[in-house]
């Protein structure tokens, strides 16, 4: 518990001394301005949150990428692997339907609502997730009795433990408790890295180990934290009025669910078109390589879950519009660095990382990284929608990147294979981030920095070094000037000053 509490701590200390120096200047440099006590607490919040689900997230998905060359060499078989893939994803697509995407309403209703909200807002979410499970349940059996050949039980109750987990951890949040839902990230990955260890290395039990370890790796962190904190027993009254509330929620949360099976289309369909055009084993290896490029998206996750408690606070502040622009031109600076920097440890080190049969993936990692960096900018403008609480208008958006990601697919897969679904991804997630970008200008308006400039130019020219494959002393020294040119663009001539009259005011 105490190390927990250590490296929390250690993880906010860091992000506040770097993005709290940052932050003092109007778009990266402009002339210093002396914060005041509001905007000094909202950043320390900010920063705060951004640190614990950094802790949590990279802690994590660490761990999950540890695993993959444990799955790659014990499960040389491509195609069972890319099956256990495909049964993932949709179980990430299944648990928004199942739980008619009320976990997203459950969070923005609990973050500015009184005690007594909240138990009706918890009882009510929770009354809808039951009968939505007894449906799916009646479904599943079902379909279960005319043979359709379903992968007898793990297929389900991996959609089970995903769908029960999500919506465990997003109460945990909404109510709160952000230190409980990193622990339980946390807790989850170390216990799929251990049950893996156990079942498919030790026990042998190839494929069926792997969807062992994730259905139980998922499934006991919510026992344990129920029977220690009872965030559920004490929020939860069977017998209160709920059918009310539980309208308001599905009001707030049905018009995103077609956004999300959207989202799920735009960045896990691409698995099912690989799977048509390609071929099951090239399924398998672009799997793996899509693995490692969650580490953008992992990036994207933190700051979308820290942005999210500190937008809907700040939405009616005064200056907003400035605000948010701060906090969207260090994350594209930062979004960029992360790229190049995964990007070229990736290239050095992916032979060894993967099993053989699995290496052909590195040529995706580029092109993927980019097409989960303008994702992770779309994902940005989302915030006006949710504070407006006008989340239909998200939909026009989805719908539009969802016509073109397919239409795309169809037409470039089967001539480029993995590389046409590549291709589909990047055009369809820039129509969907520039669409995004000038629908919600209605919410709030971003300035970005000029500074952001040679942070791009730097990228494309890193990129296209990159895919002329030259030799690996030649790559190395575009790594370096490339990583020196994004340092560049940081204020940091004038960090220092910034410390010392910190140090001084303290």
């Amino acid at each position: 518990m105490c190390s927990t509490k250590l490296r929390l701590t250690i993880g906010e200390d860091f992000y506040e001394s770097f993005l709290l120096l940052l932050t003092k200047w109007r778009n990266f440099g402009a002339k210093l301005h002396q914060l005041n006590s509001h905007t000094s607490s909202r950043w320390k919040k900010f920063i705060g949150d951004v640190g614990v689900y950094t802790v949590g997230n990279i802690g994590a998905k660490l761990i999950t990428f540890a695993l993959v060359p444990l799955y790659t060499y014990f499960i040389p078989d491509t195609a069972r692997f890319g099956y256990f893939d495909i049964c993932l994803t949709a179980a990430f697509l299944l648990s928004p339907l199942i739980t008619l995407n009320v976990t997203n309403g459950l969070v923005r209703y609990l973050l500015d609502g009184t005690q007594a909200l909240r138990q009706s807002v918890t009882t009510a979410a929770v009354q809808v997730l039951l009968r939505s499970l007894a449906v799916w349940v009646i479904l599943w059996l079902c379909a279960l009795s005319t043979g359709t050949g379903l992968h007898g039980w793990q297929a389900p109750a991996l959609v089970l433990s995903v769908t029960l987990n999500d919506f465990y951890g997003q109460l945990a949040r909404g109510l709160g408790r952000n230190r409980v839902f990193v622990g339980m990230g946390i807790a989850t990955a170390f216990l799929m890295a251990a049950l893996s260890m156990v079942m498919v290395a030790w026990w042998h039990m190839d494929i069926d180990g792997v969807f062992a370890a994730n259905i139980l790796a998922r499934l006991l962190p919510i026992a344990v934290v129920e029977w220690r904190m009872r965030l559920l027993t004490h929020n939860f009254y069977r017998h209160i009025a709920w059918k009310e509330q539980a309208g308001k929620l599905l009001r707030y949360s049905l018009p995103l669910l077609p956004t999300m099976i959207i989202w799920w289309v735009l960045s896990f369909g691409d698995r099912w078109f690989v799977l048509w055009a390609a071929g099951a084993g090239a399924n398998g290896v672009y799997a793996v390589a899509a693995r490692f490029t969650g580490i953008v998206y992992t990036f994207a996750i933190i700051l979308q879950q820290a942005w999210q408690e500190t937008a809907i606070l700040q939405y009616d502040s005064d200056d907003r519009d400035t605000f948010f622009s701060q906090i969207f031109n260090i994350y594209v600076l930062v979004l960029i660095t992360i790229i190049v920097c995964y990007t070229a440890a990736l290239h050095m080190a992916y032979g060894w990382l993967v099993g053989a049969d699995y290496a052909a993936g590195e040529q995706y990692i580029f092109p993927m990284a980019i097409a989960a960096g303008i994702y992770s900018v779309a994902t940005f403008f989302e915030m006006g929608y949710q504070c407006s609480k006008q989340t239909h208008r998200a939909l026009a958006p989805s719908i539009v990147a969802g016509i073109v990601n397919v239409g795309a697919n169809l037409l470039l897969a089967p001539r480029w294979g993995c590389y046409g679904v590549i291709a589909a991804s990047l055009i369809s997630f820039t129509v969907f981030a520039v669409h995004r970008g000038i629908d919600t200008r209605r919410y709030f308006v971003l300035r970005p920095s000029k500074r952001l400039a040679p942070a791009i130019v730097a990228l494309v020219i890193f990129g296209a070094i990159h895919c002329a494959d030259p030799a690996m002393w030649v790559y190395a020294i575009t790594t370096i000037i490339t990583t020196a040119v994004l340092i560049a663009t940081l204020p940091l001539s004038r960090i220092k000053s910034v410390t010392a009259r910190g140090k001084c005011d303290n």
